[in-house]
């Protein structure tokens, strides 16, 4: 096909398609240079606004973060039980220096060594300075109660083996006693100017970036214009975010009001004008292109047309494997776009067809099996009201009672208020109280046993899994014994999964036992419908297992998963 795109016929619609779409390129051409060369400009402009303020914004929220933080930080310090204590010693004239040297560490502690904190310092009611956490400072400064404002601009000196003077924007509040209420005195927290200039200063690239206050006097720069200078065009900035031309520079500023101060990004025109110069180049590269786009467009076009279909045709071919599922819409035509919704639709209603005849058939087994179940019981009740009455009549009241508690545990248990679910020790306890009443009905007739790990008893089963296990145990292996009979019933874990094993001394089975067994047609009543509950509930690698016992009788396993977690096990 890409052969076929470069062999032109004169009379094909392909080759009027790229005649007419060459010509009207020469003629877009001409308005190309003028109406290009002025978008450009009106964009590279206004993607220079945008992000001119967003980086004034970013400034801007940078540096209100240092605020807040500062905020929040005076407010943890003076309410710190060591410098509450040590404020309310210090106005009764009661500290050494061992005090100031603990409270300026505890001080230093709070704030962690915060990069764009330099100072804290404390002072007195009157103004006086007790205690900061920089090593070397000035100990004679002053702060005037009468006119102290929340933010201020000024100068600190650093005293060691050389004097430094730090600008700092600094941060003063009185404070209170958590437990009066009365002065105790002032904190002050000072940021240095060269943190607040660091915001930036990463970020200005070929432009100069600075902070003024409302008399125009420039409280922060990255280099240009210098500290403490004036900023020139001060007098044009009138609204809280905006921009202007003047001086050859391209200006953008955005008001900060908890300082009234503004940030301002100056760009010099001729770094704006820059990216434009490359503009002819890129207008002839782009004739170029029109002349490979047309061939380009015309191949999309027909790709766009016939791809959807080409996708519909693979996906039916995946349908007719088996995987039955919608294919996906993507942008296309109206008519390609009812026809993928047709096909989806389609799709919908086969697979809720089948869903519904495999619920229907899934359904249709769980009744059958319910159904199986439900024939235990009454069978079950009716011998066992009889064996009641024979000892009523017998005037054996202790067994009677024994039994009769028996079958109330072993219906109470059974039934478990409707649910199919019960736990490991429910099921040994209903096999428990069946095993009780079977002993009764045959007197001396054998002896039982129940063993289970402790933590397997909270697990969760399908209840009546035992039961008729242990029922052919009675009817098929021990009832026809000379001797004296057993049972074992054990609960325990094999490969990950939960184990019950039901063994006796019976007379086992025969091969034609197992076949019948195999098929359904045994008289060993329930063994094949617990097999098919277990693998109905758990899956195909669960189920039920027998064989002989070497010296006779039988051998029944059932095995099912565990669950993960206990806590799952007690939700279920």
């Amino acid at each position: 096909m890409s052969k076929k795109l470069f062999k032109f016929n004169t009379s094909t619609i392909r080759f009027d398609y790229f005649r007419n779409m060459s010509l009207t390129a020469v003629l877009f051409m001409a308005l190309l240079f003028v109406s290009t060369s002025l978008v450009f400009l009106y964009n590279s402009f206004l993607l220079k606004s945008d992000d001119s303020h967003n980086q004034l914004s970013y400034i801007s929220d940078q540096l209100r973060y240092y605020l807040t933080s500062v905020d929040n930080y005076s407010k943890t310090i003076f309410s710190d039980s060591k410098v509450q204590n040590y404020m309310a010693d210090y106005l009764k004239d009661d500290v050494t220096q061992q005090d100031t040297l603990d409270v300026r560490q505890q001080i230093c502690q709070i704030i962690q060594s915060t990069p764009f904190i330099h100072s804290v310092r404390l002072y007195s009611s009157d103004g006086t300075f007790i205690v900061a956490s920089e090593s070397f400072t000035t100990p004679g400064d002053l702060i005037d109660p009468a006119e102290y404002t929340q933010w201020s601009v000024g100068v600190r000196t650093k005293v060691g083996s050389i004097s430094e003077e730090l600008k700092v924007l600094s941060y003063t509040r009185p404070f209170y006693s958590i437990s009066t209420g009365s002065l105790l005195g002032y904190i002050e927290i000072s940021i240095p100017e060269s943190r607040i200039s660091e915001i930036y200063s990463g970020r200005n690239g070929q432009q100069n970036i600075f902070m003024t206050d409302s008399q125009n006097t420039v409280q922060s720069t990255s280099g240009s214009p210098s500290l403490d200078g004036v900023f020139l065009y001060g007098d044009r900035i009138r609204d809280n975010s905006g921009s202007f031309f003047s001086g050859g520079s391209l200006i953008f500023y955005e008001y900060f009001p908890i300082l009234d101060w503004y940030i301002i990004s100056e760009t010099p025109l001729g770094v704006f004008l820059h990216s434009i110069i490359p503009l002819l180049g890129v207008l002839l590269l782009i004739a170029l292109m029109i002349a490979g786009s047309c061939i380009y467009v015309s191949r999309k076009v027909a790709h766009r047309v016939t791809s959807p279909l080409s996708r519909l045709a693979a996906h039916m071919h995946k349908v007719n494997e088996g995987h039955w599922e919608p294919v996906q819409i993507e942008p296309c035509n109206d008519e390609i776009f009812v026809l993928f919704e047709s096909f989806n639709s389609m799709i919908v209603r086969q697979t809720k067809m089948r869903d519904d005849l495999l619920h229907a058939e899934q359904m249709k087994r769980q009744l059958s099996l319910s159904l199986l179940q439900e024939q235990v019981n009454p069978h079950f009740l009716y011998n066992t009201l009889d064996n009641i009455c024979s000892l009523a009549e017998l005037n054996e009241k202790d067994t009677l009672i024994h039994l009769t508690m028996s079958l109330s545990a072993f219906y109470r248990y059974s039934l478990s208020k409707g649910k199919m679910h019960v736990t490991v020790k429910d099921e040994l306890d209903i096999s428990r109280a069946y095993l009780e009443i079977m002993k009764i009905r045959y007197i001396s007739k054998f002896d039982y046993t129940i063993e289970c790990q402790e933590n397997l008893k909270t697990c969760p089963c399908i209840k009546l899994l035992l039961q008729p296990v242990i029922e052919n145990s009675i009817y098929h292996g021990i009832k026809e014994l000379a001797r004296r009979g057993y049972i074992a019933v054990r609960a325990d874990t094999a490969d990950g999964a939960l184990r019950f094993t039901v063994e006796d001394n019976g007379k086992g089975l025969t091969e034609s036992d197992f076949e019948k067994i195999r098929s359904g047609k045994s008289s060993h009543f329930g063994i094949k419908s617990i097999h098919n509950r277990i693998q109905l509930y758990y899956g195909p690698e669960y189920g039920l297992t027998i064989r002989n016992r070497e010296g006779g009788g039988c051998v029944t396993v059932i095995t099912i998963p565990l669950p993960e977690e206990e806590t799952q096990w007690q939700s279920i």
